[in-house]
């Protein structure tokens, strides 16, 4: 094994650990959460929440990427490069989301059964998202609801565990992120840099133009790959 390789592994490594941690403290979460009356919404078949943006470290996307056949891998490739397309102009995060959520549709990685492929290394920032709603409300703009409807939506949120005005618990959230900063932390100590996106873009670099490798050589060679590939856009990959 080279010292390229063991990085790369370190960087896997962590990640899986990362997610079976949270993993635990999600269920155990909801276990508590449910046993004081309380209702989580998720679960098998509920997928509105895969239109939004998913957005993961450099080690989460590398393992989602050698989990996908060519089918899946061309399904990805597609979605990155019309995102790419779609966010050039766009200036601001707010509007980035909302683009996605109106213009992307599901997520590439859904299967026929609109199901998540590669379920068992889904990163962070999905195993995160837990909705205290109906998903009805996973995939609505309130923006485009009446004042009536969107008061009384508020009004029914428990404010003691969603992040408000959302209906998605908090902690939960705020647990994905600390782990996330984690693993960032430990790829600028193997590599002097760390690298967060779209998941989809970042998959898409990492077959298709060998971001791993790049990375690997340096953050200037990563960069370039970015660039030359049309990712350097602060919406869809930072370096950092």
């Amino acid at each position: 094994m080279t010292a390229n390789d063991d990085a790369l592994r370190q960087l896997l490594d962590q990640a899986k650990q990362q997610q079976m941690f949270l993993e635990m403290f999600v269920r155990s979460w909801v276990d508590d959460y449910r046993s004081g009356g309380g209702t989580v919404f998720c679960g098998k078949g509920c997928r509105n929440c895969c239109s939004l943006a998913v957005h993961t470290g450099f080690a989460e996307a590398l393992a989602v990427a050698g989990q996908l056949d060519e089918e899946k891998g061309s399904a990805v490739a597609a979605y990155a490069v019309k995102l790419r397309e779609l966010a050039r102009g766009i200036d601001g995060l707010t509007r980035y989301l909302r683009l996605h959520r109106d213009e992307m549709g599901s997520c590439p990685l859904l299967n026929g059964e609109g199901a998540c492929s590669v379920y068992p290394v889904r990163p962070l920032t999905c195993r995160s998202l837990i909705s205290t709603r109906e998903s009805a409300w996973c995939g609505a703009d309130l923006t485009k609801i009446g004042t009536e409807e969107r008061e009384a939506f508020l009004a029914g949120l428990d404010r003691k565990v969603v992040s408000f005005p959302s209906h998605y618990v908090a902690v939960l959230q705020e647990s994905g992120k600390e782990l996330e900063e984690a693993g960032a932390q430990q790829m600028r100590t193997m590599l002097g840099f760390s690298l967060y996106g779209n998941l989809g873009v970042l998959v898409h670099l990492c077959r298709a133009h060998d971001l791993a490798g790049a990375a690997l050589r340096g953050r200037g060679d990563a960069e370039r790959v970015i660039a030359e590939a049309g990712f350097d856009n602060p919406l869809l990959v930072t370096v950092s």
